[in-house]
């Protein structure tokens, strides 16, 4: 973190990832394996197999051991991973939400204070109550329907009050490293397994890999000349909404499995603490073109992640 000047002029730049044993951290730290920038993964815990150099424990509830590492490491980007997601255990334990979603954020900010470093923060698609017709854009208002979703509003406020602050919403991630709906339902189907899935539950399923490779994408956009007034809330999905149902279907024919296997159920059929938007499917008005390439329709992240996760598997 070096006052003044451009580090991404440099052909590497230093870049810290919280969160990095999460499933999007764990997508960006492979990306980084074929890029030229200095990347290193911070976690609570040091993950199985991690390289000396490339990985820091940093415990993010605390504000010293934050301002500590973030001094030691200097990042020119942080891209800010870490989070309670389990909206389930939110809604049970708001305290402890707040903590790992607003405080720690606010920690990561105030440890980049003057040092110029971009932090891309990322958010959530459950800001918003669902209520819309139609996928969400970053002018959108947010509205929050639960403890989870509110303690990300309230982090991204956190964010876009830093000068070099940008918020990135996503949507339901699907990709290696952690169990997902995508994984769930893959691995019901290949057993012959009823699969259950919401027929009024709309979102934006995105791949983690197109999601790693266009946040590198869009931290360079964001540093580079006349960048000026860029830091703000973008949208990044794979392009296209579905149900759960639709995406349980897709998965069920990139496969070959029968959909007869794929149970359509309203979201009111499962009684769960949390409540979840009914759509969360985003758009994005602000997003530079050159991420259009990355974020490609869903369907086709899909297919991929099914070919990387079963290459044995004959796709149709």
């Amino acid at each position: 973190m070096v006052p003044g000047g451009n580090p991404w002029c440099n052909n590497s730049v230093k870049i810290l990832i919280t969160g990095s044993t999460g499933l999007l951290g764990q997508a960006l730290l492979s990306r980084a394996a074929s890029s030229t920038d200095d990347v290193v993964g911070l976690s609570r815990h040091q993950p199985h197999g991690a390289t000396a150099g490339r990985h820091v424990v940093c415990d993010l509830t605390q504000a010293a051991h934050v301002a500590a590492s973030f001094a030691r490491i200097q990042p020119a980007l942080v891209i800010h991973a870490a989070a309670l997601s389990n909206v389930d255990q939110c809604e049970q334990e708001p305290a402890l939400a707040r903590i790992a979603n607003v405080e720690t954020t606010t920690h990561v900010v105030r440890a980049l204070n003057g040092s110029g470093a971009r932090l891309l923060f990322i958010s959530t698609d459950y800001v918003f109550d669902g209520r819309k017709v139609g996928p969400y854009d970053e002018d959108d208002l947010p509205n929050p329907l639960g403890v989870y979703a509110r303690s990300k509003r309230e982090a991204e406020q956190v964010v876009l009050d830093y000068a070099h602050g940008i918020v990135v919403r996503p949507s339901t991630l699907f990709g290696p490293g952690r169990m997902n709906f995508c994984d769930h339902v893959a691995d019901r189907l290949a057993a012959g397994q009823l699969v259950e899935a919401f027929a009024d539950q709309v979102t934006s399923p995105t791949y983690t890999a197109d999601l790693a490779e266009a946040l590198f994408a869009l931290g360079r956009w964001l540093s580079a000349p006349g960048a000026e007034g860029r830091a703000r809330v973008y949208h990044l999905v794979n392009a296209g909404g579905c149900s759960r149902v639709e995406f349980a279907h897709c998965v069920a024919d990139l496969t070959g499995c029968p959909r007869s296997l794929v149970r359509a159920i309203p979201m009111a059929a499962q009684q769960r603490l949390a409540v979840r938007p009914c759509n969360s499917a985003l758009t994005s008005r602000y997003a530079p073109p050159m991420l259009e390439r990355i974020l490609r329709p869903w369907s086709e992240a899909l297919e991929a992640y099914l070919r990387q996760r079963h290459p044995l598997l004959r796709l149709t």
